[in-house]
């Protein structure tokens, strides 16, 4: 930044500028203008940044201008650069981690609401393929999947032994998986286990 090459600044031009100047403000300019650019994008690696903040670091210095002190102004100006530079990359990982977050909770919702039609999808299926069983298939899965009684609790009430209630229950579940398998991804085998549970 400070080789000996760059284009000095001189503290009359300054002072006029302090005192409202137009053409010592234009001057300076253009003298630092591409120093500051350059500055710029070494942090934020975007030319349209760069000058945005190039441009914004000119207005806050003609807005501030009765306040410079001649002697340190390139410090001050680079200052300026700074702050506005690291205010803006701050910003933007903001921005990023706000953006980041909200995909987040968008695709969480998305899934959750495509898990839930899904497991409606196939609940109907279900449905359906009970309807197609046995009248006492049919009670058996109602007492046992819908109303969570257990193979002695269902052998009571149909008269009937548990072992019987198991075999009915495993032949319910066997043609259940037979008939849902044709509708089913690879990845959503697991809802069987909810679909039967």
């Amino acid at each position: 930044m400070n080789n000996s090459n760059s284009p000095k600044v001189d503290i009359k031009l300054v002072r006029a500028l302090k005192e409202g100047d137009e053409t010592a403000f234009e001057t300076i300019f253009n003298l630092l203008r591409e120093r500051l650019y350059y500055f710029v994008f070494s942090y934020t690696k975007s030319e349209y940044i760069a000058d945005e903040i190039v441009q914004e670091v000119f207005i806050r210095v003609w807005q501030k201008r009765e306040t410079i002190k001649p002697l340190t102004f390139t410090t001050f100006l680079f200052t300026i650069a700074k702050n506005l530079t690291f205010n803006h990359l701050r910003d933007t990982l903001r921005r990023e981690a706000a953006k980041e977050e909200l995909w987040k909770n968008i695709s969480s919702h998305y899934e959750q609401i495509e898990t839930k039609i899904r497991l409606a999808e196939y609940r109907s299926i279900v449905n359906n393929i009970v309807d197609t069983l046995s009248h006492q298939k049919k009670i058996i899965y109602h007492l046992s999947r819908e109303e969570g009684k257990t193979n002695t609790e269902i052998a009571e009430i149909l008269g009937i032994t548990p072992k019987t209630v198991k075999n009915h229950l495993w032949k319910i579940m066997e043609i259940i998986r037979t008939h849902l398998r044709p509708h089913l991804e690879s990845t959503l085998w697991l809802l069987i286990t909810l679909l039967s549970v």
